[in-house]
């Protein structure tokens, strides 16, 4: 979650993730040869079918990515008029570096072929980022200027991100209160470049409150819904009612260096 100079981190950590996939960018099926004409490869993904001449269908189509460097999901949704608004949640991380972050990327537009128009907003730590991209949608990819996605099933397909199997990813937390307490405070510390992750279990309608304080003020959490989504990124306090039943994820970083923190977590 290192704020300075984020921006350019996360076009270079892209550029070297696309750079790694082009010698593996060859469509093949889950078993590594090519799939024999007019073969299902897979039954169970539920998707809509494109139509002729490559304009795909309306409906909802979801992508995903992953590199050393990169996990990503995409959703799209595309109108009867061609119309296309989506998401992009994706984590980035450089375990040489000690980096790690995520963003997102709110997209709508129009579709002609398989071209889609896009304005983009990238939403990364406390940095927002707009821009007008053409990317290439077909039932089985999508690519965008920097990254190229292959064909998900939508039906299992969340918006959790997860991180390269290679990394030291954290392990969750659960919060337990003691027997008649509704809030607990969390004394623990993170290096640069480390994250803890906390699991706390809300119902519907109950009120979540959130405050982290730490000896250098550098200290910040992410809150994660039980569908994946991010509903706040980089704060040091928080208060909503819930949306949903569930487990929401609150992932605790430092800004710079390393962060010796106190997180307060109190439902009501």
């Amino acid at each position: 979650m290192n704020r300075q100079n984020f921006s350019g981190l996360l076009i270079t950590l892209l550029f070297l993730a696309s750079c790694q996939d082009n010698s593996n960018s060859t469509s093949q099926s889950p078993t590594g040869t090519p799939s024999p004409v007019g073969e299902t490869t897979n039954s169970n993904i539920a998707s809509p079918i494109a139509q002729a001449n490559d304009k795909l269908a309306p409906g909802e189509y979801c992508y995903q990515a992953k590199t050393e460097t990169l996990s990503a999901n995409a959703k799209l949704n595309i109108s009867a008029d061609s119309k296309v608004n989506g998401t992009v949640e994706a984590t980035i991380q450089n375990p040489a570096q000690g980096y790690f972050s995520s963003y997102t990327q709110d997209l709508t537009g129009q579709l002609n072929g398989n071209k889609a128009k896009l304005k983009v907003v990238t939403k990364i730590e406390n940095d927002i980022q707009n821009k007008e991209e053409t990317w290439t949608i077909t039932e089985s990819s999508l690519k965008t200027d920097r990254e190229s996605f292959t064909k998900a099933d939508c039906s299992t397909l969340t918006q959790e991100i997860s991180t390269p199997e290679n990394s030291n990813a954290p392990k969750p937390m659960r919060v337990q209160f003691a027997p008649g307490a509704s809030s607990k405070v969390l004394k623990d510390a993170v290096v640069r470049g480390d994250r803890a992750v906390y699991l706390v279990g809300a119902k519907q309608g109950q009120q979540m409150n959130l405050k982290i304080t730490s000896l250098e003020n550098n200290a910040v959490f992410d809150v994660i819904a039980p569908d994946g989504k991010t509903i706040k990124q980089e704060a040091t306090t928080w208060n909503s009612k819930l949306s949903t039943n569930g487990d929401y994820q609150i992932i605790v970083g430092g800004t710079r260096g390393n962060a010796t923190y106190e997180l307060t977590v109190e439902i009501k």
